[in-house]
């Protein structure tokens, strides 16, 4: 039996760690997993008090404050020595990190504290080292690339058996002599044969604040339980990690789904041993196999019969499915909008939807009578005011039942293809000749965001849509933006599920 240590950086919404501890538990091995340090957001003039990770951004919340994500407080002395103490008690024979490509210098300064007390190897997987695996292997023993589950079962059983693991396909290996071997990737896991993921109380550990909690959830679990039914995604949105997964290992395949039977029994053994009152499906479409979603449906309302909350996609669900959804406990629902303007959809985000559909795609939403969100990036460098206005005019027309947490600037993460074209305009920005005309020298300013992001949270409001539509004519209004605050919401920040913080 071998003992794996797995640690994530920062509390928040990720499922792998606990899906490669089932893993590991399912093969005979012992896994603990610790959670480290905790992300904030902060007011836009305090954040500079903090650390902010690597590709964080603005965010504008429905509640009207300018917001910095994925904020910390910098890893103290007491922090490590609480991490080194569980550690040391665990006696690990591996130790792994799951990580995004944000968190690569934070993982880096952990492993090099962790490296003065443990000589044990240690491995890197996750979207990070899959993107850039070159980036990581100088801090990491062994770095997964694509899909862990194999690949941690496969190292586990080679050091309880005393074997090499430099050979482990799906890995690149740091030799001794500094050399880096790097093996072929692995196919995509038939998810049928994936385990149930860990989720056990006893089995986690949280340190933050100079403080260590064992036996209790992280902050984004609880009441409400994550689950994937499926991996990938069948469209390809240019800021998104599931078209660069396409681009990289194929598209063919790369959707997948699995059996209901494999969900209802996750969700039956979360119902029985879990203190769970909501389930969350994080499948970046819930809703693109109506097939599939006619057996399951049923079954799930007979057998697990909790209220839900799923992702959709414009042209994904009709107003047949949204009442089936409802009917088996679908409560809220998040559609991506993502712009009001087609140029930028179609352009730069990959996503040629005609608004009249999404549109309509929301309105079918309300008369299902479920309660529905939107996302909304409503910043990027190739902006222009005629962008921002399309986006209010968009939201004029869409349904006001419709909620939007925040609207966000977009994040270029490192090879996806949002991110190519960026690096190509900031090359021409940069072009002394002019030769190449940068898209991005027509971006409007921080002040016109700022008027923009006020009238679309006026849409939200219950004002009749001819008067907020004349006050975005009112060049009052554009000349001090601050004269619209008296309209809009003091709301606070909906939840999906409704349930208290």
């Amino acid at each position: 039996m071998a003992r794996v240590a797995l640690i994530k950086l920062f509390t928040g919404l990720n499922l792998a760690p606990a899906q490669l501890s089932g893993e590991l538990l399912r093969a005979g091995h012992k896994s603990k997993i610790i959670y480290f340090k905790n992300y904030e957001d902060h007011l836009v003039g305090e954040a500079g008090n903090y650390e902010v990770a690597e590709f964080s951004g603005r965010l504008y919340s429905i509640d009207g404050r300018e917001l910095i994500w994925n904020c910390y407080k910098p890893f103290s002395d007491t922090e490590f020595e609480l991490l080194i103490n569980e550690l040391r008690d665990f006696a690990p024979d591996v130790i792994g990190f799951s990580l995004y490509s944000g968190i690569i210098k934070e993982s880096a300064q952990v492993t090099r504290k962790l490296r003065e007390h443990f000589d044990v190897p240690i491995i890197w997987g996750g979207a990070g080292p899959t993107l850039e695996p070159e980036l990581c292997i100088p801090h990491a023993d062994i770095v997964c690339i694509n899909e862990g589950e194999e690949v941690i079962v496969d190292l586990a059983n080679r050091i309880d058996a005393g074997l090499p693991w430099d050979d482990i396909e799906g890995t690149w290996v740091k030799a001794a002599d500094g050399t880096i071997i790097k093996h072929k990737v692995r196919p995509n896991i038939p998810l049928n044969a994936i385990a149930i993921p860990d989720w056990k109380r006893g089995n986690y550990v949280h340190i933050n604040a100079d403080q260590v909690k064992r036996g209790r959830f992280p902050q984004n679990l609880g009441r409400e339980y994550p689950i994937m039914t499926q991996r990938g995604c069948p469209f390809s949105c240019s800021f998104c990690i599931e078209s660069r997964y396409q681009e990289m290992f194929g598209k063919k395949d790369s959707l997948r789904r699995r059996s209901v039977d494999v969900v209802l029994e996750e969700l039956r053994w979360a119902k029985q041993f879990l203190d769970i009152e909501t389930i969350l499906f994080y499948d970046d479409v819930f809703t693109v196999n109506p097939q599939w979603l006619r057996e399951f449906l049923p079954r799930y309302k007979e057998e697990i019969g909790l209220p839900f909350w799923c992702y959709t996609y414009p042209t994904t669900h009709n107003v047949e499915l949204l009442k089936s959804l409802k009917a088996a406990g679908c409560i809220s629902i998040t559609m991506g909008v993502q712009s009001g303007s087609e140029r930028i959809l179609r352009d730069y985000y990959n996503r040629p939807t005609k608004m009249t559909r999404v549109i309509e795609a929301g309105r079918e939403i309300v008369e299902a009578g479920i309660t529905g969100f939107f996302d909304l990036i409503t910043s990027n460098e190739f902006d222009r005011e005629e962008d921002l206005r399309a986006t209010f005019e968009f939201l004029l027309e869409f349904p006001k039942e419709l909620k939007c947490v925040a609207f966000g600037e977009m994040i270029s993460f490192p090879t996806y293809s949002f991110s190519v074209m960026s690096e190509q305009n900031q090359i021409a920005k940069k072009d002394p000749n002019r030769i190449a005309v940068a898209v991005a020298d027509q971006q409007p300013s921080q002040e016109v965001y700022d008027y923009y992001h006020r009238l679309y949270r006026l849409t939200r409001t219950k004002l009749p849509v001819d008067t907020i539509r004349e006050i975005g004519r009112d060049i009052r209004y554009r000349r001090d933006p601050k004269l619209i605050d008296p309209f809009l919401n003091p709301e606070k920040i909906p939840r999906f599920t409704g349930l208290s913080a």
